[in-house]
């Protein structure tokens, strides 16, 4: 699945076959290339994991996970600052003094979270009235430790669109965090083996961070005009990510509470499946739409319009497909990857995979915003979420129970992408008949998935 518009021309003079050699490699080394790839590569390997582990680990494990993986979620969210796109947008980006403050900030906010996340461990425990989760969330913190001695050099490389190495360094260390899990499952058969690939994956990261990158050390220091500015660029992104937080993630507090484990563990498993096309949609808006077009912001560049929607028509098209046929292909996709045990995991996929369709076109616009300075369009579409899940979720779970919530979480994105339209309409970056051309190769997609369950169910039993 590669994308072909604007390969390298060849130099005059040089030989046909080295014309071809040249026009493959920039081919395949495009900015959406390497993403398609590394997003492909990246599920497949979860995938891979995701047969491993559930054979080897009780639903229940993953009903930890998931809970885990929310009160991690919870603290990074709720001082989320917007470094990475705060060093990649700004002018001086790449200034060592500039670098120096955004390092330290993170790093002073990464240990601040550990600290926080060991001392309310076992009240959190005690809320969810699971209190043998207490020691697994005490020693979960150590991973923003990890995070916050990590390199900024990440962030710059963003800047600089080095987006094979970074992809490179996301599927080693993937690799290297599921052959430690998949190991210690089989020798532990518990929580403690994902937990300790976790760790793994953040101490490999930290490593390649400094050693993937020149110049990657920093210093500790704090330029007050800097952090000023960071306060100033991030009022809005903290607003927006504390709404984001609490709509992506209470209804997996509400549910882990009133859940057994193990029902829990197949809503986690079914929300990984879905978020699988999720990757993609974050990963190419944020490593390939944002940064050009920051870039085609700071040259000032006038017709962002254009450029937004030439650069995103194919991989818009092959995304919602996809999404679709996940949709439509649910049950058999399950039956696959998982044992029988783990089938209920099905219908939870399907809904879970509603909002992961208009995901790429409502991240793509949300990048498009951002990069021509209209921050409050994401808190805007946040509010719009929240406002949602508090009218539709809470009447989903009074009249339907467990499951009404699901299916308020699961069209959730809807409300959020009708306000980012209505922004960019306003600001000239809408074209609608090309966004609703790009989605209407969705329901393409699921009914393409229902035929494969037709024919293809029927063999798996």
């Amino acid at each position: 699945m590669f994308f072909p518009n604007a390969a390298p021309a060849a130099e005059p003079g040089s030989a046909p076959s080295r014309n071809l050699i040249d026009r493959i490699k920039g081919l395949a080394l495009r900015d959406t290339n390497v993403v398609v790839v590394t997003v492909i590569l990246n599920n497949l390997l979860r995938a891979v994991s995701g047969m491993i582990l559930t054979r080897l680990l009780v639903p229940e494990v993953f009903g930890i996970s998931g809970i885990v993986a929310s009160i991690q979620f919870a603290a990074t969210m709720s001082t989320d600052f917007g470094f990475q796109p705060f060093v990649v947008r700004h002018k001086n980006g790449d200034d060592p003094r500039f670098l120096d403050t955004v390092w330290t900030a993170s790093l002073i906010r990464a240990l601040f979270l550990a600290l926080v996340l060991v001392v309310c461990a076992r009240p959190i425990a005690m809320l969810l009235e699971k209190p043998e989760l207490a020691l697994i969330i005490a020693v979960s913190s150590l991973t923003f430790v990890l995070d916050g001695f990590s390199s900024s050099s990440m962030l710059t490389a963003l800047r600089q669109r080095l987006v094979l190495r970074l992809s490179a360094i996301d599927i080693v260390v993937l690799v290297v965090q599921i052959a430690v899990s998949a190991v210690l499952a089989y020798f532990w058969r518990s929580y403690w083996a994902i937990l300790a690939g976790m760790l793994t994956n953040g101490t490999l990261k930290l490593v390649l961070s400094y050693v993937m990158f020149d110049d990657s050390f920093r210093k500790f220091r704090l330029d007050r005009d800097v952090v000023q500015e960071l306060w100033s660029f991030a009022r809005y992104i903290t607003g927006s990510s504390l709404i984001f937080l609490v709509i992506s993630q209470c209804d997996k507090f509400v549910l882990a509470k009133v859940m057994s484990l193990n029902h829990f563990g197949l809503y986690v498993l079914a929300g990984n499946l879905a978020s699988a096309p999720l990757a993609f949609a974050m990963t190419y808006a944020s490593r390939v739409l944002y940064p050009t077009y920051a870039q085609l912001w700071r040259d000032g560049h006038g017709d962002l319009k254009a450029k937004f929607y030439e650069r995103r028509k194919i991989p818009s098209l092959l995304y919602t497909f996809a999404t679709g046929g996940i949709i439509g292909a649910a049950p058999i996709i399950v039956k696959l990857f998982y044992s029988a045990r783990y089938a209920e995991a099905a219908i939870y996929l399907q809904v879970l995979s509603i909002s992961s369709l208009l995901a790429l076109s409502s991240n793509a616009g949300n990048e498009a915003l951002l990069a021509a300075g209209h921050v409050r369009a994401s808190l805007e579409a946040s509010i719009s979420k929240l406002v949602w899940l508090a009218f539709a979720g809470v009447a989903g779970f009074v009249f339907y129970g467990e499951f009404g919530l699901i299916v308020a979480v699961g069209v959730m994105e809807l409300p959020a992408l009708l306000v980012k339209w209505v922004r960019m309409q306003k600001f000239d970056l809408l074209d609608l008949r090309q966004e609703l051309f790009y989605l209407a190769a969705g329901p393409v997609g699921v009914a393409c998935g229902l035929g494969a369950d037709l024919v293809i169910g029927p063999l798996l039993h």
